[in-house]
């Protein structure tokens, strides 16, 4: 009490003197409105009088005598700021200084003309120099009312005065042990940089800089890091900035004041990075070199942001810039790692994270903004995809949204100065996500960079090693990476040349922030992946193709693109321009596919409801895909198993439309839950896949490799987009130059790759628009229970066309008149015989693969799915002679000819299905003893009567004539063959017991008589007398009855003897016969009836035929026997 009253006296003897202390004095600090409260609590304490409560200096010396522990309040501390300011600035005491000092002074001679204040804070600064011990007591004194650092801090000073005063960050206490003064005032600016002014904002950074090699400079921290310090640092030594990153490097550990000053200095540094002694030490050769401050710091007086150092020096790593031969350092590499990390921990700070996204922090993050380990950018980046999201459903950017701009533009700052991508340990929330990922599928030796490529392949191919919460944190990465795609450091390198030869990129074109041009270069990339495809529209006037000479993208730059596009195929979001595009249509065919790919995959299933630059865009990266199945992610994930099993030799080969042909193929060949098929999921997707092609015929990639020049030759006029309308154009010009029998103008590779699209079309109704329109009410009508893994296909075929709109059976019968010119386009046929057709038909030709098969079908070990489906051929065939080429071929004469009635009177009828009429037609004209039908037209019919009495479905007229009787024989016990229904049929028919009347007796009666005309046509009897045909008829050709006719003739003969079973039948088609003859008299004896009975002459004609038998009958009575007998055998050949 008795020191601070002697303190007292003296400064306020010395005040009576002073010349300058009328003002200070005039103002007392306690009465001021902000130092009243503080004043009253600091008369108790310092047991000030009341008298004393007017002196400045009494309340001054209080203060400066408060614990550590007590504290004034904030706006007081602020006015005491300001007074000591005032003081020091005024020079209250230099004159008193100088009288009490005398040569003592001569300390600070250098500052004797300088500006006020500086003089007399240099002698307390110096007071220990002085010799005179009056000098240095009343130095001491002085020491506690100015600032005695005012030489370093006035520039501050004066720079911050205003923002100092507004923001009420005066702080007069320091401790013992600070370098200077103002600590606290500089620590309160820092922590409000955004508010002051420019050139304050230069001070304090300069000032921030003088510390960057020593944490003891900057006060705040250094107190509060102290305990910290000593904890996780206590063998660092201090210099160059290591303390600094020892603390850095356990910020997450250290206490929360210590936390807290730390990441006001990293904000700092973010605004100047001179401020990171560390960095400046590490990459001060490498900033120089590159000319990394050029174009903000021209005088070498300017602040650099972190940013601008930070992206220049990635820039030159990522081009393998070198300094004149010598690469980049190591240490500065390493300096840049440890930035990128802290800056992904905590978004604090960033300072462009702070002032864009506070709103959002608060809406989406509020839970996570305390903690600094990187959780509250991954929340910021989840909440920006979720927004995204959210703005597809509202199909615009609606005013619910929330997430700005500005932010959206802070966080992808953030990723491009982070460089995640190249490395992806600088992101501590995907290191502790994918972790163990990483540790079970990726090689981290071939670097960062790789294994984040590692991860996206894992997560695009639906690994099994691959996380939930990995493919999280992976997808919000990749959602900013997709909108700064070009920082993606092997794209950049691999495509460097490629960009600026193909796409005229301009140097630096990866800078796409600075110049929004660049941002095209990648979609340029993208459109010419694949050089040889078409333009957009693919409708040049001219019709002439692209350049052969166009540049290509070269093979590296190929593999990145294509490894960029396969991963970005994960999501819409992580393709801006189909987010863009699309958000219309996404909203309103979408909301519901939200997993990896289901997107993109939605838009493709909904094509044809797509318009404008949707469609555009859509149509592009789905023929991206056509050439690169692997960019499709569902169809890469669901047949993954299958593409390694079987199309092992084309994705080796790096095929991508080879390994799409293969998945088709094999979803052809195998039948659902059938060995070696496919599993359903990627049954599905291919389907999918499938019905997608027939939108544009360009996204199948080989057929339009193949058959691109052929259609801008043929197919014009217009030229057609759809895949059907081009099949059929190409089709018909085969088609024309087979029938007139000219060289193909089809290439040849191209008809392989249409023949390939003809069988895919006939694999499956919906591959087949056409006919699913026509049809797909009869399919529910009459298939609903038969749809098949066809879609109902076979189904239709095998109801007869009278059942059938008409609409339907028009196009059903197309697809069944190709079917029948070219087998291989045959589905059921080519996947049911497959086995078959290889062993016994590889070499036929294509219309004569279904008649190959019935030839080896009676073979003992023949597939019996196979003979289902030669069955089901055979009975389609029966009901329209146009459906059997080999027959209408070979009849064409005959038809017109001796059927011409029967067409006449079926086109009357405004109908073209023939039902099997003019089939029955020649059959009738087959049979007779002397047929007048071409050998080669009798040859086929009989072929067709062989069929039939095999396959009862197989005579449709029989069907028409006989429905009654067929289903009697259908229900009886054990009649379950085609074979067994005739005999049944013409049991009753020689017991007259059929019940469908007169045309049905007739039609069975010409059937029976068919066995006459050929013994093949009745299988039963063939059968049973295989043996004697052999041995007794050998010899005899076949045709006209011959082969029925020497079985009669030997059956006669006493001295042969046919097998018992051969007997009994026999027998029993020789009574069959005689009475069918009856029924059905053969045309040779009706035919002269008949034109006898027409003839205008009849009377003449019948009563001279008449007189002619009667003559006969006269000379056999009269002269008896004449001639000698001969043997039947002989007379019946």
């Amino acid at each position: 009490m008795r020191r601070r009253c002697s303190i007292i006296f003296c400064i306020s003897l010395i005040f009576a003197t002073c010349t300058n202390s009328e003002n200070l004095e005039n103002d007392p600090i306690a009465k001021h409105p902000d130092c009243k409260k503080d004043v009253q609590v600091l008369q108790n304490m310092c047991e000030i009088r009341d008298e004393d409560l007017g002196n400045n200096w009494a309340i001054l010396d209080c203060i400066d005598s408060l614990p550590a522990d007590k504290q004034i309040s904030e706006s007081c501390d602020n006015h005491v700021w300001k007074f000591k300011l005032e003081v020091t600035k005024q020079d209250v005491f230099l004159d008193q200084a100088k009288e009490i000092c005398g040569d003592d002074v001569k300390v600070c001679s250098e500052e004797e003309n300088s500006e006020p204040g500086h003089f007399l804070a240099c002698l307390v600064e110096k007071k220990h120099e002085t010799k005179s011990l009056q000098c240095g007591k009343f130095l001491s004194q002085v020491e506690n009312i100015i600032f005695s650092d005012y030489r370093i801090i006035s520039t501050f000073m004066s720079a911050c005065d205003k923002d100092i005063s507004k923001l009420k960050c005066g702080k007069t206490r320091k401790s013992p042990d600070a370098h200077h003064s103002q600590g606290g005032t500089i620590q309160c600016l820092s922590e409000n940089m955004e508010e002051v002014e420019a050139s304050c904002k230069k001070e304090i950074l300069t000032i921030a800089e003088l510390q960057a090699d020593d944490y003891h400079l900057d006060r705040a921290l250094y107190l509060a890091c102290k305990n910290d310090r000593e904890e996780f640092c206590p063998r660092v030594q201090p210099g160059d900035g290591r303390v600094y990153k020892c603390l850095m490097k356990n910020k997450m550990s250290v206490s929360q004041t210590c936390q807290e000053q730390l990441v006001r200095r990293q904000q700092l540094i973010s605004q100047d990075f001179k401020v990171d002694g560390g960095l400046v030490k590490a990459c001060k050769e490498e900033i120089k070199h590159f000319s990394c401050r050029k174009g903000v710091d021209k005088d070498g007086k300017q602040t650099v942001k972190l940013a601008q150092i930070l992206l220049c020096l990635e820039g030159k790593v990522r081009d393998g810039e070198d300094m004149g031969g010598k690469e980049i350092g190591g240490v500065c590499i390493n300096e840049m790692r440890e930035i990128r990390r802290e800056l992904m921990e905590d978004y604090s700070i960033s300072p462009e994270l702070v002032a864009n996204c506070a709103v959002e922090i608060e809406h989406f993050c509020a839970a996570t903004k305390t903690q600094r380990n990187g959780k509250t950018i991954h929340c910021l980046m989840k909440a920006a995809m979720d927004q995204s999201a959210e703005n597809q459903k509202l199909a615009v950017n609606s005013a619910k949204s929330s997430f700005s701009k500005g932010c959206e533009s802070a966080l992808d700052q953030l990723v491009r100065e982070t460089q995640v991508l190249s490395d992806w340990q600088a992101d501590p929330v995907l290191e502790d996500a994918c972790d163990e990922v990483v540790a079970a599928a990726c090689d981290p030796k071939q670097g960062s960079d790789a294994v984040m490529s590692c991860l996206m392949e894992q997560l695009s191919k639906g690994s099994d090693r691959m996380t939930t919460q990995c493919s999280e944190v992976l997808m919000q990465v990749h959602y900013f990476l997709a909108r700064e795609i070009l920082i993606d450091e092997h794209l950049y390198k691999s495509c460097n040349k490629d960009a600026v030869k193909v796409c005229n990129g301009a140097p630096n074109w990866h800078q796409t922030e600075k110049d929004p041009r660049n941002q095209l270069v990648f979609p340029c990339l993208v459109r010419n992946l694949y050089a040889d495809d078409y333009g957009e529209d693919d409708e040049d006037t001219d019709g002439k193709k692209n350049d052969e000479n166009e540049p290509k993208l070269s093979e590296e730059c190929t593999q990145e693109v294509e490894r960029t596009l396969r991963q970005r195929a994960m999501s819409v979001q992580l393709h801006p321009e189909i987010e863009e595009d699309c958000r219309n249509f996404l909203h309103t065919f979408c909301t519901t596919h939200t997993k990896p790919g289901e997107e993109l995959g939605c838009l493709q299933e909904n094509f044809k409801s797509l318009e404008g630059d949707c469609q555009k865009t859509v149509s592009k990266y789905t023929r991206i895909e056509a050439k690169n199945p692997f960019l499709h992610p569902i169809i890469s994930k669901a047949c993954s198993n299958l593409i390694e099993r079987k199309c092992g030799l084309e994705a080796k080969a790096q095929d991508g439309s080879g390994v799409m042909e293969c998945l088709v193929r094999h979803k052809m060949e195998h039948a659902l839950g059938s060995k070696g098929a496919m599993n359903t999921k990627c049954r599905t997707v291919v389907e999918q896949w499938q019905i997608l092609t027939l939108q544009d015929w360009r996204f199948s990639f080989k057929f339009k490799e193949a058959c691109k020049d052929d259609i801008r030759e043929h197919c014009t006029e217009p030229r057609p987009k759809k895949k059907q309308d081009v099949i059929e154009c190409l089709v018909l010009a085969v088609a024309s130059d087979t029938a007139e029998e000219e060289k193909h103008r089809i290439k040849k590779a191209c008809r392989a790759e249409l023949k390939f699209e003809l069988l895919q079309k006939h694999s499956n109704v919906k591959l087949d628009p056409v006919l699913e329109e026509a049809c797909g009410a009869d399919i529910e009508k009459f298939c609903d229970k038969e749809i098949g893994e066809d879609g109902g296909l076979e189904c239709l075929k095998s109801k007869g066309h009278d059942n059938l709109s008409r609409k339907c059976k028009k196009v059903l019968f197309q697809e069944e008149k190709e079917e029948a010119e070219d087998n291989d386009i045959d589905f059921a046929l080519m996947r049911g015989c497959k086995r078959e057709i290889k062993e016994h038909c590889a070499d036929e030709d294509a219309k004569n693969v279904l008649q190959c098969l019935k030839d080896f079908s009676d073979d003992s070990n023949f597939d019996l799915k196979c003979l289902k489906v030669i069955g089901k051929r055979i009975i389609q065939h029966a009901k329209d002679y146009r459906l059997n080429p080999s027959l209408a071929d070979s009849c064409k004469r005959d038809i017109p000819k001796f059927c011409g009635d029967v067409l006449n009177k079926i086109n009357k009828g405004d109908e073209d299905f023939y039902e099997g009429h003019v089939i029955a037609c020649l059959k009738q004209k087959a049979i007779q003893k002397h047929s007048k039908l071409s050998d080669q037209c009798r040859k086929e019919i009989m072929n067709t009567l062989s069929d039939s009495a095999k396959i009862v479905d197989a005579d449709p007229v029989l069907e028409q004539n006989c429905p009654n009787s067929l289903a009697i024989c259908r229900n009886k016990p054990n009649v379950d063959t085609g074979m067994k229904i005739n005999e049944c049929l013409k049991e009753m028919f020689e017991k007259k017991t059929l019940v469908d009347g007169e045309l049905c007796n007739k039609h069975l009666a010409q059937i029976i008589e068919g066995t006459g005309a050929d013994i093949h046509a009745d299988p039963v009897l063939h059968n049973a007398c295989a043996v004697d045909l052999r041995k007794f008829c050998r010899d005899v050709p076949q045709g006209e009855g011959r082969m029925f006719g020497c079985l009669v003739s030997v059956s006669r003969e006493e001295k042969f003897s046919l097998e018992p079973e051969c007997k009994t039948v026999l027998t029993k088609r020789i009574e069959m016969y005689d009475l069918a003859v009856k029924v059905a008299p053969l045309e040779s004896a009706q035919e002269l009836i008949q034109s006898v009975m027409k003839s205008p002459h009849r009377n003449y004609l019948v009563s001279t035929g008449m007189m002619f038998l009667g003559m006969v009958f006269v000379f056999g009575l009269c002269f008896g026997r004449v001639t000698k007998r001969l043997r039947n055998e002989i007379k019946n050949r």
